[in-house]
């Protein structure tokens, strides 16, 4: 038995973003449970849980940090750990997980540092060298790659017979054989959760959806079928879709109701709604098991399966937001992109599901490299028609070149990415920042965008309040009543929030420049 430290990075975010990351790390805690399960002592530091009010300036351009300093992270590591694993799965927030790494093992030389993510698993070389305090890095899926590289470096074996793992030797840098997916999706021991402060989120309405109850995340299906260009998710978790069978899941929920007083359940799929048969099914026995209980979908779906039939057992089983992915309106684009929709078909269902009282959120996209003002045309036309057929919430992001994703590779070959310094990998925020963007696309510059963007989103609200003007007081009785209904109502509730006194701090003497 090892004793191994999971580490959460806490939240990097700009100034003029709409919102917080502060969710419960599910990615982690499943990992934290595999490595349990396997016979390690698991402890965990969810930097973002244990100071989920302290926000403070990360000491570059309009950058702000949510969650515990890097001293404070020190400070709760057992002092006798072995393995420490620092989770990070975003790229933007790599300069602040590459800070934390040096000082965890300045601090705590003897240590094996492990770092996992979809960033690790999309730069594994760049981050190993870029950070020499980093000794491993997991690659793809991590329940069983990070539980069976303890176990071997425990023992004393030899890692290089562990798939999914990359590490540098000097001047030599190693990767193992890929590791297959995990086939027996329903065997994953599921998420450690009393390994952190659960109950700070439950009672903070802290959730990736709206707050509507007490919520905790779920993962029903992984993997994705599809090949978004855009999308570092082929790259992670190839493009095997596995669903868990539905008896499952709604056991898991079972459980939660009665452990942690749950009321509401996020689902965090990357495409929950592939199968239609799963999804009866699996509405089916909500509905029979009457647990009294709502869910969401706020990570984006497909709308295939989504016909009249499915988004009314939806409803009947507690289903009340969903969020659709359609990310532009432009033929040409979607094409590009290799986002294989049908605008019209969405559209009807997107109908069909406000129809059946399920509160609708759309995604879009602008900035695509190659995108011209035809298509911006074309996506602002759509837009409309989202409006018209009555969707709820619309967001509006420029695009980013994230790394793992096949536009990334092409901008890469074709000489067009700067050096990858902390600056590039910061940039990568301005899809979310209402005030600083970063343009990929060669026929519109970062300001241009920032205000097509802006448009965008005018003339979706516009258009849905002067169709409906009803709901805008609605939508103020909700925000009044801290009882938000869709994204939009709960962003501007917590922005509200945000703007009372709170905890700050002065980061200066906590973070280590990096030249």
């Amino acid at each position: 038995m090892s004793k191994v430290t999971f580490v959460r990075v806490p939240s990097l975010f700009a100034a003029g973003a709409l919102t917080l990351s502060a969710t419960p790390p599910i990615g982690l805690c499943y990992v934290a449970a595999s490595a349990r399960a396997a016979g390690h002592h698991v402890s965990v530091v969810d930097s973002i849980a244990e100071a989920i009010e302290q926000v403070y300036y990360f000491g570059r351009r309009n950058l702000y940090v949510n969650g515990l300093t890097i001293s404070e992270i020190l400070q709760r590591v057992p002092t006798d750990v072995e393995f420490i694993c620092v989770s990070f799965p975003f790229s933007h927030e790599w300069p602040l997980a590459k800070q934390t790494c040096q000082a965890l093992k300045q601090r705590f030389p003897s240590a094996i540092l492990i770092g996992g993510g979809e960033h690790m698993t999309a730069m594994p070389e760049f981050c190993l060298r870029d950070c020499p305090a980093l000794d491993y890095a997991i690659l793809g899926e991590g329940e069983d790659t990070t539980a069976e590289l303890i176990t071997a470096l425990s023992r004393g074996e030899a890692v290089d017979q562990v798939s999914g793992v990359a590490f540098a030797r000097e001047e030599k840098f190693m990767q193992t054989p890929h590791r297959e997916r995990i086939k027996n999706v329903d065997d994953i021991v599921r998420p450690a959760w009393d390994l952190i402060p659960l109950e700070t989120y439950l009672a903070g309405g802290y959730s990736y959806g709206v707050n509507i109850g007490r919520t905790i995340p779920l993962m029903a299906t992984r993997g994705c079928p599809y090949q978004c260009t855009f999308c570092s998710n082929p790259l992670m978790w190839t493009t095997r879709w596995m669903a868990r069978q539905p008896e499952d899941v709604v056991d898991e929920m079972e459980e939660y109701i009665r452990r942690y007083h749950a009321q509401n359940f996020d689902f965090y799929d990357l495409t929950a709604v592939v199968r239609r048969d799963w999804t009866i099914k699996f509405c089916q026995l909500l509905i029979d098991r009457k647990l009294n209980i709502t869910w969401q979908l706020p990570s984006g779906t497909r709308s295939e399966a989504l016909d009249d039939e499915v988004t009314r057992l939806l409803y009947a089983s507690g289903c009340r937001n969903l969020s659709y992915a359609p990310e532009s309106g432009s033929p040409e684009t979607l094409k590009r992109i290799k986002k294989k929709i049908n605008p019209d078909r969405m559209l009807a269902s997107m109908r069909t599901s406000i129809k059946n009282k399920i509160n609708i959120k759309a995604n879009m996209i602008l900035g695509f490299p190659g995108e011209k003002m035809h298509n911006f045309l074309e996506t602002y036309w759509f837009i409309m028609r989202m409006a018209w057929v009555g969707v709820d919430d619309m967001s509006l992001w420029v695009f980013s070149a994230y790394p793992g994703s096949e536009i990334f590779n092409d901008l890469e070959k074709a000489g067009r990415l700067p050096p990858f310094d902390d600056d590039y990998f910061t940039s990568l925020l301005s899809y979310s920042d209402l005030k600083n963007v970063v343009s990929w696309n060669e026929h519109f510059s970062g300001w241009q965008l920032k205000y097509l963007r802006l448009f965008g989103l005018v003339l979706f609200y516009a258009t849905a309040y002067g169709l409906r003007p009803w709901r805008l007081a609605r939508s103020l009785r909700n925000i009044v009543r801290h009882k938000p209904q869709s994204r939009m109502e709960m962003i501007f509730e917590k922005a509200l929030q945000r703007h009372k006194p709170a905890k700050t701090t002065s980061p200066q003497p906590e973070f280590v420049k990096i030249s």
